[in-house]
């Protein structure tokens, strides 16, 4: 398992309390898992839709690079990558 750091930002940082947090997985998707997991269920309900599946209008990136959000399963990470997690941006 590598150990990774996951940044939030925006209303996800304010909802979690903190701008970034430690995680150890073997894919993306074990990260956001992880993510979720660390204030179920909140962030679960946040990130995941209905089917667990992470909502569209969330932008991951894993060390710059974007992610589609249906294929993080078989996105593989490792030590020191930093995977950063975008909330849907809204204002006008």
């Amino acid at each position: 398992m590598a150990k990774i750091t996951v940044m939030v930002y925006t209303t996800l940082r304010q909802r979690l309390g903190i701008s970034k947090l430690g995680l150890e997985g073997a894919t993306a998707r074990e990260i956001v898992d992880g993510l979720c997991a660390y204030k179920k269920p909140d962030v679960e309900k946040l990130i995941l839709d209905t089917e667990g599946h992470v909502r569209q209008h969330f932008v991951l990136t894993l060390n710059s690079e974007i992610l589609d959000n249906k294929k993080i399963g078989r996105i593989p990470v490792k030590d020191g990558d930093i995977l950063h997690v975008f909330p849907p941006v809204s204002g006008g």
